[in-house]
């Protein structure tokens, strides 16, 4: 379990140290003040193994340039990535790198550099090395095509569907994605989990099912008690599918970790109390630990609330990101602080 992360030049961060992470880890603030790249720095910490990671971080934030239809078409790294974008100022500079570590129980960390060709010395490596440091060392180098798409890169890596350490962003998950989860949990406890969660909002569902369709609104179908026939995951809303993404997501990252970018997308106010006690009860149960991100108060408030019901306030902590300066900081409140603050109405957003 992390306990501490620093971020250097990664995207806003310049060095960025945070202490005091809880099991589960709610993390407020305004708009751009680094709460995603707070979630996409811890991801990539903690899956130093899947030589993927980088690149699906690049993929959630649509980084590759328009015009590029085909392999043949790249030709230089710059011309084809917004590379710079992940780089604190921009900077695409080789002795400019990204570090990320943790020192608390497991020290481990991780450093992102930027490799550019040089044509005087023959020299065709153009990409990123990626090197780690913890029980176990590893360096490697990603080229062009491995971050270019996901079309393209090397099917013989590491099974994502097998790891338990997940990033559930804002957009919905792919078909691929969700066959590999559901067929990793169908017909055990886990999915009755999934079940239990989405009788949160449809108390009268009986079973659900996955049908060999194009997309996951159309494949997930779901059997209610007052009718006849199955009903596709899409036609319920969406507060429907995100508690379907998020418990699949969640029972899918046992003894792992579990990233939610705005984990109230879709949900009205009223669920999110019993959102969040699905969260933190599973969270135990299967020793997973949570970061997660909101705007909202309502989420705030709830979180706070099932914590102080069960009694457990040291298992979740709530992190305000503030940038001052074009510095980031943070204040940090325990599920006590946390408790007062609700009840005196005082903002910490």
């Amino acid at each position: 379990m992390l306990r501490d992360i620093t971020i250097e030049n990664y995207r806003l961060f310049e060095k960025f140290q945070l202490e005091g992470l809880t099991q589960v880890n709610l993390v407020v603030g305004t708009n751009n003040s680094g709460k995603s790249s707070l979630l996409e720095a811890i991801y990539l910490l903690v899956n130093y193994e899947d030589q993927d990671a980088l690149s699906n971080v690049l993929d959630n934030r649509f980084v590759i340039k328009s015009g590029i239809r085909s392999r043949s078409e790249i030709t230089d790294l710059s011309d084809t990535f917004e590379l710079s974008n992940i780089f604190r100022g921009h900077k695409l500079q080789q002795d400019y790198p990204i570090i990320i570590t943790s020192q608390r129980d497991v020290p481990m960390s991780l450093e992102c550099t930027l490799l550019e060709a040089q044509p005087q010395k023959n020299d065709s490596k153009t990409g990123i090395r990626l090197q780690f440091r913890g029980k176990r060392k590893l360096d490697y180098f990603l080229g062009v095509e491995q971050l270019f798409s996901p079309w393209y890169r090397d099917k013989n890596r590491i099974d994502k569907s097998r790891t338990n350490r997940h990033f559930l962003t804002t957009e919905r998950l792919d078909q691929q994605s969700v066959t590999k989860l559901w067929n990793q949990i169908v017909l055990t406890p886990k999915e009755d989990m999934v079940l239990g969660a989405l009788r949160i909002l449809e108390p009268d569902l009986q079973r659900i099912a996955l049908l060999n369709q194009p997309t996951p609104e159309m494949s997930v179908r779901l059997k209610v008690e007052r009718g006849d026939d199955p009903v596709p995951l899409g036609s319920m809303g969406d507060g429907m599918y995100r508690i379907f993404a998020l418990t699949l997501s969640l029972v899918s990252s046992e003894n792992g970790v579990l990233l939610v970018d705005e984990i109230d997308t879709g949900l009205h106010y009223k669920a999110l109390t019993k959102m969040w006690r699905l969260v933190i009860e599973t969270a135990k149960k299967l020793n997973v630990q949570v970061f997660a991100t909101t705007h909202s108060w309502d989420c705030l408030a709830s979180f706070q609330a099932v914590l102080t019901e069960e009694k457990e306030e040291t298992i979740g902590s709530v992190f305000r990101l503030e940038r001052t300066n074009d510095r980031i900081g943070y204040v940090a409140y325990t599920g006590e602080e946390l408790a007062v603050a609700v009840d005196h109405d005082i903002e910490v957003r």
